[in-house]
């Protein structure tokens, strides 16, 4: 049997069927960098003061770990099912953000005390990762296309056909592109830990 980092995620979210709390923690330590960075995409400096990509990372977390009872890896890659559930608590937090008063604070939940431990300790960790920052800030530096390609396949994981579609160019193009990118931001700043294999 090959050790849980020899896996892919999808293999290791097959495995987490059998011991939903370690599989899980493993699957979200996978995911969590690569979700931080998304988070922090989306929401630009002047919407951090009132919403903070890291309470995002947490509410996306706590939703996930409740629903996780009913995540099917036969019918979709965890990385796709975390993900569309960061999608929501993003468009979620935004709207409460447009008809809230400036000091409220979003992404509340009270699953806190249900989660995994490791997850939970993990979370609060990315946000001091240096490594993390330095990608971050050279993803920031992009052209608006090169990020919202990064967002689509290297940290969604969407195929090429959906990129395609969403930048209005052909599937192999859009495989080019990513494969230049991907190699530059590897190249330049070892993203691996980032992105999408």
């Amino acid at each position: 049997m090959k050790p849980d980092d020899a896996l892919s995620t999808q293999e290791l979210a097959l495995r987490a069927r059998h011991a939903p709390a370690e599989g899980f923690a493993g699957l979200y330590a996978r995911c969590a960098p690569a979700l931080l960075v998304w988070a922090r995409i989306h929401l630009p400096d002047g919407l951090r003061a009132r919403l903070d990509p890291e309470d995002v990372l947490q509410e996306t977390l706590a939703r996930a770990w409740r629903q996780f009872e009913t995540f099917d890896p036969a019918r979709a890659a965890f990385r796709a099912w975390i993900f569309g559930i960061a999608r929501h608590v993003l468009f979620e937090s935004l709207h409460r953000l447009s008809a809230a008063p400036a000091n409220a604070q979003q992404c509340a939940t009270g699953a806190w005390s249900r989660l995994p431990d490791e997850a939970t300790s993990l979370t609060r960790a990315l946000a001091r990762r240096e490594a993390l920052a330095s990608f971050s800030r050279r993803v920031a530096a992009l052209p608006r296309e090169d990020q919202r390609l990064l967002l689509y396949r290297g940290l969604e994981e969407r195929s090429h056909e959906e990129i395609a579609q969403l930048l209005t160019t052909s599937p192999a193009a859009a495989a080019k592109r990513w494969q230049r990118l991907r190699a530059q931001l590897v190249a330049e700043i070892g993203g691996d830990d980032f992105l999408a294999a």
